[in-house]
C-alpha cells in the first residue's frame, strides 16, 4: 500500500492493520525464539559429538588394554598349567621308573635265589 492509500483508510481499518502487524510480529518473535533454541540444541549436540568421539576413542583404548591384560593373564595361566602338568608328568615317570627298577631288582633277586636252590 502506498501512503495515499493509507491516508484514505478509516481509523478502524488502520487499527485492524496495526493489530495484524503486531500479531504477525509476535508470531515472528516466537518463531525466532524457537529457532534460536533449536540452534542452541544443535550446537550442543555438535559440541557433545566431539566430546563423545573423544570418550569413545578413550574407551576403545581402555578396552584394548583390558583385552591385552586378559590375554596376558590367560597366557600366564596356560604356561603355568603346562609347567605344572609337565612337572607332574616327570614325577609320575620318575615314580614309574623307580617301581620298575624295584620290580626288576626283586625279579633278579628271585631269579638268583631260584638258581641257587636248583
Amino acid at each position: 500500500m502506498t501512503d495515499k492509500e493509507f491516508k484514505h483508510l478509516k481509523r478502524s481499518d488502520l487499527i485492524y492493520i496495526i493489530y495484524e502487524y503486531q500479531k504477525k510480529q509476535e508470531e515472528l518473535i516466537k518463531e525466532n525464539d524457537e529457532l534460536r533454541e533449536k540452534l542452541k540444541e544443535k550446537e550442543m549436540k555438535i559440541s557433545n559429538a566431539g566430546s563423545l568421539a573423544e570418550v569413545a576413542a578413550k574407551l576403545n583404548g581402555l578396552f584394548e588394554a583390558a583385552q591385552q591384560t586378559a590375554d596376558d593373564y590367560m597366557s600366564q595361566l596356560e604356561n603355568t598349567a603346562a609347567a605344572q602338568a609337565e612337572k607332574k608328568a616327570e614325577a609320575i615317570i620318575k615314580e614309574a621308573r623307580e617301581k620298575a627298577e624295584k620290580i626288576i631288582s626283586e625279579a633278579n633277586k628271585c631269579s638268583d635265589e631260584n638258581k641257587n636252590n636248583d
